[in-house]
Order: C-alpha cells, then structure tokens, then sequence
C-alpha cells in the first residue's frame, strides 16, 4: 500500500464540482453476523410468504389470455375472411415455439419483469429500458381493449349503455379499486378462470354438434371471396396469400397475455411456471381455431365482420335456438337468449379481470423501472392512506382514457396499435434468447432450446410485426405518440445529469454567480486506508437526502451542483468473487455507461483478512479508483460464506437495495439458487 502511494500516479486533483470528481474510495472490513440473522435475511431473500400453485398461476395468466377469444375471431375474420381458423392455428403453432423459448429464458433468470429484466442482465440498461418502452404500451392497450369489449359484450344485455362512457367509467372503478388496495386474489382468478374455461367447453361442445349438423352456412362462407386488404394504405383485392398474411398478423392479438405470467415468476412455486406455459398454450390452441370454424358454421362472414366485438354471443344465440328445437323444449323457453347471455356474462366478468391484470401488471413493471431510476422517482410516492401507488395508477387510467377518446373506441384500431406493441415485445423476447445463449452460456437453466426454434419463432412474429404495419400503417402515428411521449421521459432521466451540466455551463456563459464555499477541493488522502469510522460502509441506512431550499443569497449554480450531487450519491454493490481486475475493470465501465452515480462499492466475502488474494485486491481497487475520478471505488470485505443470508443482511445494513447489487455470470457452482437473485442483476461474463 505504501510504496505504491508514494509514487504518486496522479497528480494533485484541482475538481471543484462533485461530478467532475467523487471522492477517493475506502477500505473497510466486516465481521459475519450471527447465524440467526443470516437466517432470517435468507429466508426473506429466497422466497415470499406465500408461492402460487399451479391453478392460481394458471388462472392470473389464464384470464387474460383467454379473454381474447371473445374479439380475436371478428378481428382475425376482417383480414382473413374464410381462412380465420388457419390463421389462428398457426398462431398457435407459433406459440409453441415461445413456449420453449420462454421456458429457457425465464428459468434461467427467474425474477419479475419479463422482457424488460432479461435485456436488463444480458445489455445494457437502456435497450432493456427500450423495450419496456413496448411493454407500457402493450399494458395500456389491452386494459382499453379489455374494458371496451367487456362494455360491448354488456350492452348485448343492456344496449342502452353509451360505449365511451361506460368504457371509461369501467377503467375508474379498478383504478379506484387497485388505488384502495384490493390487487388480484388468486381464489378470485380462479374462480373466475374455472367458470370461463366452463363456459368455452361448453360453447364448444354444442358448437361442434351444431356444426355437424348445419355444414351448409359452412361451405357457403368458404365459397365467399377473400377479403380486399391495404397494403401500405393501397385497397387491392385479396387472395389467398393476402389472406393467411393479414389474418396471421391479426390472429396474434389472440395470444396476448402469453407474458403474464413471467411478470409474477418469483411469486410461483417451483416448476410452476412451465405449466402455467403449457396450460396456456393448449388453452389457445383448443379454443381460438376452434369457436372461430364454430362462428363460421353460425353466422355469414359478413355478420361476422359486422359484429366483430360480440362474436361469440351471437353465435351462442344460434346455437341455442338449435338446441331448444333438438331437444324440445318448450315453445316459451328462450334457450338461445339464455345462452347468449351467458356468454355475454362470462366475457364481461373474465374481460374486466383482464383489465384488473393490466393494472396490476403495469403497476408493477413502472415501479420497479422507477426503483432502477428509470422513470422519474415521483412514481414511488405512496398513498398515505392506502399506502397504492396512486401516481402510477394515476398515471396509467390517463393514457389508458387517451386511448379510449383518441381511437374513438375503435376495437379494431386499438387492436392494430396492441399489435405493434405486443409484437414488438414478442420479438424482443425473442431475441433476448439468442442473446442470453450467446452473452450467459454458463448461467444455469432448467430449459434449453434450440437455435432454430429461436430463430423460427424470432421471424414468425417479425412477419406478423411487419403484416400489422402494411395493413394497417394509419394506426402508426398514435404508436408513436404515446411510444415518443414515454421514451422521451426515459431519455431525459438517463442523461439529466447531463442536461444539468448543460445548463450550469450556459448559466456560467451567462455570468451567473455562485456562492462560495459550498463545495471545497478535495484534498489528497490515502486511498483504501483502513478506516478509523469503521462504519462507514455498513451502517443503518438514513433515506437519502433532498437538497434543501437554496436562500434568496443562494445562487442557481448551486442549487444544480447540488441537484447533480444528490442524483449522483447513490451507492451500487459489485460483489467480486475473486480478484480479477479485468472483471472489476468491466463492472465499473458498466456503472458508468448505465447508472448515474458516484459510488460503486466492490463487496468481497471471504476469510476474514482475504489472505493474499484480499491484499491484492485491495491493491487493485486502489488502482481503479485512481483511473475513474468521477466514481468512488471503496472496497468492502465480509468475513462469511456468501449467500442468501449475506446477501439480504448486507443489503439492509448497506441501505443498498437488491436491484443495485451486481454479480458476474453464475456458473453450476454458484452458492445461491438462481430464484434467490430477486433482482440482483447480472453485468458481466
């Protein structure tokens, strides 16, 4: 330590500004806790109270997947006319392929967030905050689709109900709910789930006898020409190419909700998850191709199309009058209606649970985007009374209403925009996989797929992607709106400190005043030297610390270094296994480019000195934190055995959250279960 200090690598440092320079890094050793606390840090690191079983799990994710049956036949029907049930078989074909590629991605990184805490661990910070970006609006979409062909199922029982109105008056009851407190609750879904799943095998059961019997509205709607499609905003007649392109595009609004449950995986019990793939892909499989050939044998196409939010129940009505005369019921007996309504009833119930699931989804995903300092950090504010996120909540009923009055409740053209964002989502999974293979190949899974199925399933929905776009490339610009509005937001919180030097340097140009003494110049000290504040490091952590309001004497320039002090002073944890200098060397280059702070603290657990690999490394932390002034580098060391337990109790004596604590890429040796990340994010090979 001494004889590289008097060497004096650097010259004296003359940094007036906190983010021009940090500060020097320290060095500081702690003794393992009592074994009864690491216990209980372990068992709250490792898993929550209570782990959804399969049919709880199932029946979440399952009542938004399968809530699209009820407006994926009409809308598949417009582009592809008689060929809608081909459509929707490849559909599910192709949801195959995710099955396997969401099997391997999610069980390698178990923890909440779906595409966006894959592209987290495996690129940087800002693609993954990208293709959130799609996520958002996918969430927004199918809460405005859900709740407008719920009220349009409903108003077949009582047509008086004004479609907008109603629509957003539904949208303010579960935001009033989940503002209150009440979040899904799996007895409900399932309940839910059990009598939807009734109903659909119900309907299908009659409906194919009906269809045995009456081929006739069958072959004629299959004699019927292809529908005339747009291609690029050009109406050109339809064949059969047109068709299965156009229809396969629009058929895969019928698989929305397949990356529900990868939001809550680490509220599932082990295994759960792949079953919980596999219960929904033979739920579309079954169903989708199946009450859309049923549909065909009920109605004419062009009924089919005219009343493409209300599909099913007109076709139980048909049904129904043929199952009152086949079975004899009495003349004043209204089977068809009864049915009808039934349908109409189940729709409404499993679509408002759709809207419920996208509440609670959104909610989840912004916050733990806000958590990452993604989003503005307002978005964590609690309601005091309810303790909700009641400006998240907020937030989404108005672009979820914006949706609602800008498309002017068009199901089809909502449908077109949750194309592009659902897709793009599914694409990016996709090619989340191929970059999880290439980037994490050590890192242990209980799945594996092959290079084709990634590759397959990739283009499949980029064909999709692109069929959404040509057909209909009206819907593009409100995309882009609310895709250039949330982007935005992200871009400015990314580069703020940026944007705040920017303006400190014009304000100076301007000859602005500063007042003096606020920020000293650091004075030289040793670096890593053992601290005589041992506590310096691990101490109970205080909430961090909000500038206070400058004086009338306060000049701007102060208030903004202080600004940029604050969003800068925010501690992140790289756990070094060994001493590797060119792992650390690569951890610190990713805090860098992806985080906003100042103070990265390398955590080493191990004996209680380290031995000879502890003194080099504390060698080689003093020479990182020469070569980047603008962070401080310390060193931590932790007597113990790193674990859950460790993990959790450093986490609250550090003040430092899971989610800015880092590691390198597990291998089959690694001492924790890859379930135990809970958020600890993955940043090198």
């Amino acid at each position: 330590m001494s004889t590289i200090a008097n060497k004096k690598i650097l010259p004296p440092l003359t940094f007036t500004e906190p983010h021009l320079f940090a500060g020097y890094g320290t060095h500081s050793t702690a003794t393992q806790p009592p074994f009864e606390k690491l216990e209980v840090f372990g068992e709250k690191v490792a898993s929550p109270s209570h782990l959804l079983n399969e049919l709880e799990a199932t029946a979440i994710s399952g009542n938004d997947i399968l809530s699209s049956v009820f407006y994926v036949s009409g809308l598949c029907t417009i582009q592809a006319g008689k060929l809608a049930p081909l459509c929707l078989l490849l559909v599910a074909l192709v949801l195959y392929l995710f099955r396997g590629i969401y099997a391997e991605t999610v069980t390698a990184l178990p923890c909440n967030g779906g595409t966006y805490n894959i592209l987290l661990n495996c690129t940087s910070k800002q693609f993954a905050s990208l293709a959130a970006c799609f996520a958002i609006i996918a969430y927004i979409t199918t809460g405005v689709v859900s709740a407008l062909t719920a009220i349009a199922y409903l108003k077949t029982i009582l047509p008086w109900l004004p479609l907008e109105t109603s629509t957003i008056f539904l949208l303010v009851i579960f935001f009033l709910l989940t503002n209150y407190g009440i979040s899904e609750s799996a007895s409900v879904a399932k309940t839910i789930f059990v009598a939807h799943v009734f109903t659909l095998l119900f309907l299908c059961f009659f409906g194919v006898l009906f269809m045995l019997c009456h081929t006739d509205q069958l072959r004629e709607n299959f004699d019927s020409p292809f529908p005339r499609v747009n291609v690029a905003g050009e109406h050109l007649d339809g064949t059969w190419l047109t068709a299965i392109f156009y229809g396969f595009s629009s058929a895969m609004l019928g698989v929305s909700g397949f990356e529900t449950s990868s939001q809550f995986v680490e509220e599932q019990q082990p295994g759960v998850f792949e079953k919980t793939l596999k219960n929904m892909w033979t739920g579309v499989m079954l169903f989708n191709p199946l009450l859309s050939l049923i549909s065909f044998s009920a109605l004419p196409i062009d009924t089919i199309v005219k009343n493409k939010d209300t599909v099913l129940a007109g076709t139980a009505e048909v049904i129904g009058h043929w199952v009152k005369k086949k079975l004899h019921f009495p003349e004043h007996w209204e089977v068809g209606g009864a049915l009808s309504l039934w349908v109409s009833v189940d729709a409404f119930i499993v679509l408002a649970g759709a809207v419920l699931t996208s509440f609670v989804g959104i909610n989840g995903l912004i916050r733990r985007m806000a958590m990452d300092r993604c989003l503005p950090q307002v978005l964590l504010l609690k309601n005091p009374y309810t303790h909700t996120d009641s400006v998240i909540l907020s937030l989404f009923l108005f672009l979820c209403v914006s949706q609602v009055v800008l498309l002017d409740c068009d199901v089809e053209a909502l449908g077109g925009v949750y194309c592009y964002a659902f897709l793009s989502v599914m694409c990016i999974f996709a090619f989340g996989n191929m970059i999880l293979k290439v980037k994490r190949p050590s890192l242990p899974r209980i799945h594996h797929v092959s290079w084709s199925s990634s590759l397959l399933g990739f283009v499949s929905v980029a064909v999709a992607l692109m069929g959404s776009v040509l057909g209909k490339p009206q819907l593009l610009t409100y995309f882009l709106v609310y895709f250039i509005c949330i982007g935005t937001l992200m871009v400015v919180m990314f580069n703020r400190v940026n944007i705040l030097r920017v303006v400190l340097f014009i304000l100076r140009e301007l000859g602005a005043e500063e007042s003096p003494s606020i920020f000293a110049a650091p004075t030289r000290s040793p670096h890593l030297a053992s601290l005589s504040e041992s506590t310096t490091l691990l101490s109970t952590p205080t909430p961090p610390s909000t500038p206070s309001r400058p004086s009338r004497r306060s000049s701007l320039l102060t208030l903004i270094t202080r600004k940029i002090s604050a969003v800068r002073d925010v501690p992140f944890v790289f756990f070094a296994k060994h001493d590797d200098l060119y792992v650390i060397n690569k951890a610190v280059l990713y805090v860098m480019k992806n985080e906003q702070t100042s103070r990265l603290i390398v955590v080493h657990v191990g004996s209680k000195d380290g031995g000879e690999e502890g003194r080099n490394l504390m060698e080689h932390i003093r020479i990182i934190d020469l070569l980047y002034p603008k962070v401080k580098v310390s060193l931590l060391m932790v007597e113990g055995e790193f674990g859950a337990g460790m993990v959790g109790w450093l986490s609250k004596e550090m003040g430092v959250p899971l989610n800015a604590m880092f590691i390198s890429c597990p291998d089959k040796d690694f001492k924790m279960k890859i379930q135990e990340l809970r958020g600890m994010r993955i940043i090198t090979y």
